[in-house]
């Protein structure tokens, strides 16, 4: 229990540097990457990664291979987490074999695909396309890899492999475009970095856990197990996208480009929030596997509380800096021209805000395999999103969309707290009231003072202003939860944590 609370505190830390370092990257290094390459070049390095990309989206065996090795560990199983990783691979090797086969077609066609470029373009397309392509099929019978770390609660390994791939994949981008190398370098740097970390992803679990794939005689049942879960899974990933996909095509049939550029920055900036809050899902999977696996399922909502209430005093902290900072960030980065695009921010994090603190449900539902409810929840939020959508933003334009995807993430949101309470026997309403309560007053007291100081006492526009109103809201709000939000042993327990290793 010590080494998971280990991996689970530093696995959590390197998964913020990623994101903070992620989000440098998309500020400073990408226009400097495609000043030097140029419209053309930059634009096929898109193009090709993201054509071959869609092939690596994550329908579902991912989510399987970690909560199917985590349930086998939790009960002792090792040799049925073999004969499992067995069966996978099977899948992957399958579905790599037809990716393999869909792109060698797709590569003899690409001129009559994109009849857009010009010749000279084409040629060079073709070669990065092949680049990419070879590093697709390669990775895919290898994407169980970072289920299995889950499952196997090694996430220091597993987040630095990520931070490292990023790291290696910026600096050889960097050393070719220095030495005035083309995108055929650029793509080559990418497509090798990602390698070079599958193979290390590869030693640390043939070495590290000392994980054999077993090769087993048909067992129908697991493979119906793996196909109702991973359809499922697939369901809620391709419904949870469509949320967000489908409003920029909306938005065109119903309005106009103006209003597709002013979601687009909210629609960005939901996308870092989520991906904050989203940065220790699935490491408490093993914790709560091994509680199911041996009757403990009443610690999952104590388990539920504390986390929930870190991930509020941590990410509320996000939250109101942007209800208080929001709209000079917005001018500063955007420009006058999308000061719209703030409310529109709000209400897409208004949902995120909520689902925080329920992480620890969403992963219980995993654990116990109640993926059906959650995929039906999905589809509902999809089709409100949508309806709503149509009828919204005809008047609204962008802010009608955002609050079509507010309601309807609010709908799913009242759902999945039906299955939390019915299926998994979570006392939701003491949830709220033993996570929420002690934070109301700091937080409204920090909102409040927060939005007055940093748009009257020192409103301005530039980035200055926007350090100078952050630092405000973050001593303010530190000030306040501390004080007025946090228990004796939460505070004790991030002394602990902060100030000692």
């Amino acid at each position: 229990m010590l080494e998971e609370n280990r991996q689970i505190k530093y696995g959590a830390m390197i998964s913020y540097l990623a994101i903070i370092l992620n989000s440098v990257i998309s500020l400073a290094y990408t226009p400097w990457m495609a000043n030097q390459l140029g419209k053309s070049q930059y634009g096929l390095y898109n193009l090709a990664y993201s054509f071959v990309r869609m092939f690596l989206v994550d329908l579902g065996l991912n989510a399987a291979v970690s909560r199917f090795v985590a349930k086998y560990r939790a009960e002792g199983r090792e040799d049925k987490v073999e004969h499992f990783l067995g069966t996978v691979t099977k899948f992957y090797l399958v579905l790599g074999a037809i990716i393999c086969a869909i792109l060698i077609v797709v590569y003899f066609f690409l001129g009559d695909i994109y009849q857009g470029l010009t010749a000279e373009e084409i040629v060079t397309f073709r070669k990065i396309y092949l680049i990419m392509a070879a590093a697709t099929v390669f990775s895919f019978p290898f994407l169980s890899q970072n289920g299995i770390l889950t499952a196997y609660a090694e996430f220091i390994p597993l987040k630095l492999c990520d931070l490292g791939q990023k790291v290696l994949s910026v600096a050889l981008i960097i050393i070719a475009l220095l030495n005035h190398m083309d995108v055929v370098a650029v793509m080559a740097a990418y497509a090798g970095s990602t390698i070079v970390f599958i193979l290390v992803k590869y030693f640390i679990i043939r070495n590290g856990l000392h994980l054999r794939i077993i090769s087993q005689k048909k067992d129908q049942e697991m493979r119906t197990q793996i196909l109702q879960f991973t359809a499922w899974t697939a369901t809620t990933t391709i419904a949870e996208g469509c949320t967000y996909g489908l409003a920029p095509t909306i938005l065109g049939i119903v309005s106009n480009t103006a209003q597709i550029a002013l979601f687009s920055p909210a629609n960005f900036l939901e996308g870092y929030f989520s991906t904050f809050a989203a940065a220790i899902n699935d490491m408490f999977l093993p914790r709560i596997s091994r509680y199911i696996a041996q009757g403990k399922e009443n610690r999952i909502y104590p388990l539920m509380v504390m986390v929930g209430r870190y991930q509020l005093a941590f990410m509320g902290l996000i939250f109101i800096g942007f209800l208080c900072v929001g709209n000079t960030f917005m001018v500063t980065w955007m420009g006058p021209d999308y000061q719209g695009a703030y409310l529109c921010t709000v209400l897409c994090i208004i949902p995120d805000m909520l689902n925080v603190t329920q992480q620890i449900a969403n992963t219980a539902v995993i654990a116990e395999n109640k993926v059906r409810q959650k995929g039906i929840a999905q589809i509902v939020k999809t089709i409100v999103c949508v309806i709503l959508s149509f009828l919204l933003s005809s008047k609204f334009g962008a802010l009608g969309a955002c609050m079509a995807i507010c309601i309807a993430s609010l709908t799913e949101f009242a759902m999945m707290n039906h299955v939390y309470q019915k299926e998994l026997n979570l006392d939701i309403r003491s949830f709220f009231r033993e996570c929420y309560r002690s934070f109301l007053l700091p937080d409204a007291i920090a909102l409040a003072a927060g939005y007055y100081l940093c748009n009257v006492v020192f409103a301005g526009v530039g980035w200055s202003s926007v350090v100078i109103q952050i630092l405000v809201v973050v001593i303010l709000y530190t000030v306040l939860v501390w004080l007025m939000a946090l228990k004796p042993e939460e505070k004790a327990f991030l002394k602990q944590k902060l100030l000692h290793r």
